[in-house]
C-alpha cells in the first residue's frame, strides 16, 4: 500500500476517532476531523512503527531550546497531565497524531504563540490497550 500522505493514521484509530467526532462537536472535533481528512488510513497489520498513533509513547524535543518531553496520546476521558497522557482533542494531540518520526509540528501555545517539536521516537501500544474505548 503506498503511503502518499504525511499524515498515517491506523484502521482502529480511524473508527475511533471518527465514532468521537460523531459524538462530540466542538472546534477540537472539528480540527480533528480536517486533519483525519488529510490522513492516509492504513491497515493495523501495515501500520508503521514510526507513526505517532492513539497510546503510543511519543518522544519529541523543543527544536529551540532541546527541551524533550514523552506523552502518550489518549481518548479524553483518559488524560492526565500529570502521568503526561494528552487527549487526541488537545491542540498537540491533534498536531502529533499521525505524524512520522523526524517531522516537525508546532505545538500551540496562549497569544497566539507556538514551539516547535520534532518527533524523536514512536514506541507502539501493546495491543491489549488499543482495544479499549
Amino acid at each position: 500500500m503506498p503511503i502518499e500522505n504525511e499524515l498515517i493514521i491506523s484502521e482502529s484509530d480511524y473508527e475511533k476517532l471518527s465514532r468521537l467526532i460523531q459524538v462530540s462537536r466542538s472546534e477540537a472535533t472539528v480540527a480533528l476531523d480536517v486533519e483525519l481528512l488529510k490522513a492516509d488510513v492504513c491497515p493495523d497489520a501495515l501500520m508503521p512503527a514510526d507513526v505517532v498513533s492513539l497510546y503510543s509513547k511519543t518522544y519529541f524535543k523543543d527544536v529551540k531550546t532541546g527541551a524533550k518531553r514523552v506523552v502518550t496520546i489518549v481518548m479524553p476521558w483518559e488524560s492526565s497531565i500529570t502521568e503526561m497522557r494528552i487527549s487526541i482533542l488537545s491542540p498537540v494531540g491533534i498536531a502529533l497524531i499521525g505524524a512520522r518520526v523526524g517531522a516537525i509540528i508546532d505545538w500551540p501555545l496562549l497569544n497566539n504563540c507556538s514551539v516547535s517539536l520534532k518527533i524523536e521516537k514512536v514506541l507502539r501500544a501493546a495491543p491489549k490497550a488499543l482495544s479499549n474505548a
